[in-house]
């Protein structure tokens, strides 16, 4: 089984960094930024929802391990009023996909959202992310809401 590890300020700025690109790409592949502006766009989210970095109030950022191994990372925002976490990104690394780290890593955070006293866990996906849709339903989560384009 994985453990949440708390990012250090090294991890937490290589993190970043690869983040901010990554999630500019799948935004302009989603159509919702242009490609010209989207790594400022991303960088503004960014630092809107983590102004203090990795010590931003009910923001946790983990480094996902195996046996001493770095396998991927976790942030979500933990919403005390609301009894949910809200998952912001969960990824493990190319070379540790397919192996089982994304569902340990989801039961993980389970467990430590019972123990925080929450009752649910929330997360946005991509729809052209089929990989992780069918982890996430695979592990039981369902859709709530979806938005459709298409493009003319």
């Amino acid at each position: 089984m994985v453990e949440l590890k708390k990012m250090s300020d090294h991890e937490f700025e290589v993190w970043r960094n690869r983040s901010v690109a990554s999630y500019a790409a799948e935004k302009v592949k989603a159509g919702n930024f242009k490609e010209e502006t989207a790594i400022e766009e991303s960088e503004r989210e960014f630092q809107k929802l983590l102004p203090q970095g990795k010590d931003t109030q009910d923001h946790h950022l983990f480094t996902v391990m195996d046996e001493g191994e770095n396998v991927g990372v976790l942030w979500f925002h933990a919403n005390n009023e609301m009894k949910e976490n809200y998952i912001f990104d969960i990824e493990m690394l190319e070379s540790k996909r397919g192996m089982g780290y994304g569902k340990q890593t989801l039961q993980a955070l389970e467990e430590l959202s019972r123990d925080m006293g929450m009752e649910k866990i929330t997360l946005h996906v991509f729809g052209h992310n089929k990989t992780a849709i069918g982890l996430y339903t695979g592990t039981g989560f369902e859709p709530t809401n979806i938005i459709m384009s298409k493009q003319l």
